[in-house]
């Protein structure tokens, strides 16, 4: 998702299969102290329940960088076993699950220790639990480091996201922007909303019309600005539109909104709390992303401003040109980026 985003043209749907979602998948939680949670661990082993995998709690021991000397050897191994001991008593929470969950300690720099350990488990989901306190949470070197990991997904676990073991998600937003790396969700939503009997919310945030403001006030740019927005909006349903359609055929319950905000990072955030969503499924990257970045501009807002686990869906297979309308043109209509 992009603030940015470009109107895309109508035409027949080009939509990929749903049910494409990356195989059998761990979630590896890296945990800081502060972040332990009961409630994180319940959000994680749902997820790896979903997607046939285990859940790993992975922690980072730094060892001190301040000069003062080399590590005592007993002091260090007391401070693995006390480790090892938080670890495990999280685990006790899983002890009713079909497959508890498993405790692995690492030593090292943490951003890179980190980025090893996932290039040998791409496949796999990185999760990070966080704060809500802390609003600069992305800026912490273990959610640093999951960012900035090669792991298929990213799951962001607020702390305060309470959830049962039992419990279900009711309803899972997936925000679109028109682009073929934010339609990579969409298998993904499908695979966890099925298995939780959920809703999909699927949403699109108009853009803002975009002339130069030196004519404003004038009436033909007004009268620009309202066909701009008539037109995107017009294109905006006839998207989300094809895509209800594809996965009611599916079988499942979906429902789509268009937002007129112009601000997709505060849209889906305003969107989230009023259909009181459960769960987020959106991609790194929209329209405009930037592959040597580790997240886009509404992803980041969006997580850092959730209070609801939000799961980061990193496109594969280079499915820039699989886009629902990647192969239409339309005289004086330039088609969603990636697409050209």
């Amino acid at each position: 998702m992009t603030r940015s985003q470009q109107a895309m043209p109508p035409g027949k749907d080009r939509l990929s299969e749903p049910g494409q979602a990356f195989e059998t998948s761990d979630v590896l939680v890296f945990v800081e102290d502060a972040a332990i949670t009961a409630a994180g661990v319940n959000h994680a082993q749902k997820i790896a329940g979903v997607f046939g995998g285990k859940v790993v709690l992975v922690q980072v021991l730094c060892k001190p960088v301040n000069g003062n000397g080399p590590i005592d050897p007993v002091e260090w191994d007391i401070k693995k076993q006390q480790t090892l001991k938080q670890l495990g008593m999280l685990t006790k929470g899983s002890e009713g699950a079909n497959q508890p969950c498993s405790v692995e300690l690492l030593e090292g720099q943490c951003v890179n220790r980190i980025k090893a350990f996932m290039e040998h488990r791409q496949g796999d989901m990185a999760a990070s639990l966080r704060p809500r306190s802390d609003i600069e949470w992305y800026l912490s070197e273990t959610a640093w480091g999951v960012l900035l990991s090669q792991s298929a997904a990213v799951l962001m676990i607020p702390d305060d996201a309470a959830i049962e073991p039992n419990a279900q998600y009711r309803r899972i937003l997936v925000p679109l922007d028109g682009s073929s790396r934010a339609e990579a969700a969409l298998p993904v939503a499908m695979k966890l909303a099925r298995a939780e009997h959920a809703e999909l919310i699927v949403c699109y945030v108009l853009p803002a019309p975009s002339l130069t403001e030196l004519a404003a006030g004038d009436p033909e740019t007004e009268r620009l600005h309202a066909l701009v927005r008539h037109r995107n909006e017009q294109a905006g349903k006839t998207y989300l539109d094809r895509i209800r359609k594809r996965f009611e055929r599916n079988g499942l319950k979906i429902s789509v909104r268009v937002s007129h905000s112009g601000d997709a990072r505060r849209a889906l955030i305003d969107i989230i709390s009023k259909e009181n969503t459960d769960f987020v499924v959106m991609t790194t990257h929209g329209q405009s992303g930037h592959r040597d970045v580790p997240t886009g501009d509404v992803a980041r807002y969006v997580l850092t401003n959730a209070d609801i686990p939000v799961l980061l869906v990193r496109p594969r297979n280079n499915r820039d040109n699989n886009h629902a309308f990647g192969k239409l043109s339309s005289t004086g209509v330039r088609q969603p980026a990636g697409t050209d």
